[in-house]
């Protein structure tokens, strides 16, 4: 006699979206971005799952090499992140990876006083070159 199994789905409904963009700086380095978007006013726990297991996926692939800094851009999400949302991977944090959190002007003062404030910025183009020069500077 077989015994019985129920097909389960390891997808997490969720109306955020990503996508991801990687950039290279001049010594070979990868800075991984992850940008996400939801219209919602609220997050459920679908959807900061959603976002953890996107960022630990961006974090582990070995595209020619891994990951050695880390972008988050939340401008377009609606919905505020507080302090207790885990979505950075636990990869990034363990080997000091240098990470930024990009964030609106309107959502600058709530992060401000939820992350690391050493974390945040604006603006992606000034982030990338200042990422660039600590990677090409203290990295070889």
């Amino acid at each position: 006699m077989p015994y019985s199994t129920t097909p389960v789905s390891l997808d997490i409904p969720s109306t955020l979206r990503h996508q991801c963009s990687l950039h290279t700086s001049r010594d070979g380095h990868l800075v991984g971005i992850i940008a996400f978007e939801g219209q919602s006013p609220n997050l459920t726990w679908q959807d900061l799952e959603y976002m953890r297991r996107r960022c630990e996926e961006l974090s582990l692939m070995a595209f020619p090499d891994y990951i050695a800094a880390f972008i988050v851009d939340l401008r377009g999400l609606v919905a505020l992140l507080d302090g207790d949302s885990p979505i950075l991977p636990w990869r990034i944090a363990e080997d000091e990876c240098p990470v930024r959190v990009i964030v609106s002007n309107a959502q600058r003062a709530h992060y401000s006083s939820v992350l690391e404030p050493a974390w945040l910025a604006w603006d992606l183009d000034a982030t990338l070159k200042d990422m660039r020069e600590f990677l090409d500077t203290n990295y070889h």
